[in-house]
């Protein structure tokens, strides 16, 4: 009995470990790459409108960022519902931090256009997207990291499995062996003359 529930207790753990590993790792990992691809497709829509604002109406430009920034804040909130280590909660109120920082001068710099030279991007925006992108792949190896140790984890834990079932066997026979020899010990009791006596 008392193997059977450390069984079950180690296979829960182990499906746990699996799971975090899944959809705590695995899945946010995947989705600060595509954040990471969107902060660009914003910096590259951006540099170009400001370098030729009077080809692209500002009204397109606004509603594409918007499309970009609403799936960055989708990203975010999902990844705020994963189970997060403290330096990575630290790390992601940065990265949410720099990103408002971000949006806010671009949507300035889209309102007044004309009123800035070209290398306006270089001078402002630049430290804050290289601040962001820092910020994600910090958070991208903090991902690798505790990946590791969940794996680690996991390993450690189908050890301890093996282990048991180990000692399950050497226990049963251990056991056996004791049966056998008090079967033995009971048949040398047995009085010679009724050795060889049955019962009708």
């Amino acid at each position: 009995m008392g193997s059977n529930f450390l069984e079950k207790k180690f296979f829960t753990d182990i499906n746990q470990s699996v799971s975090s590993i899944y959809n705590d790792r695995l899945i946010p990992a995947a989705e600060l790459f595509h954040a990471n691809d969107i902060m660009y497709k914003k910096r590259l829509l951006l540099e170009k409108f400001l370098a030729t604002p009077v080809l692209q109406p500002v009204g397109t430009i606004q509603e594409q960022l918007a499309v970009y920034n609403a799936q960055i804040d989708s990203i975010v909130l999902a990844y705020e519902d994963t189970y997060l280590v403290n330096e990575e909660s630290i790390r992601l109120q940065h990265f949410k931090k720099s990103v408002y920082q971000y949006n806010q001068l671009e949507a300035k710099y889209l309102a007044k256009a004309g009123e800035f030279s070209p290398d306006v991007y270089e001078k402002r925006l630049a430290p804050l997207f290289i601040d962001i992108h820092q910020d994600l792949v910090q958070l991208s190896s903090i991902q690798t990291s505790v990946g590791k140790d969940l794996l680690h984890g996991s390993q450690n834990i189908s050890s301890g499995v093996n282990l048991l079932s180990n000692l399950q066997m050497a226990v049963a026979v251990i056991i056996m062996l004791v049966v056998y020899t008090l079967l033995l010990s009971a048949r040398s009791l047995v009085p010679k003359n009724l050795k060889d006596f049955r019962l009708n």
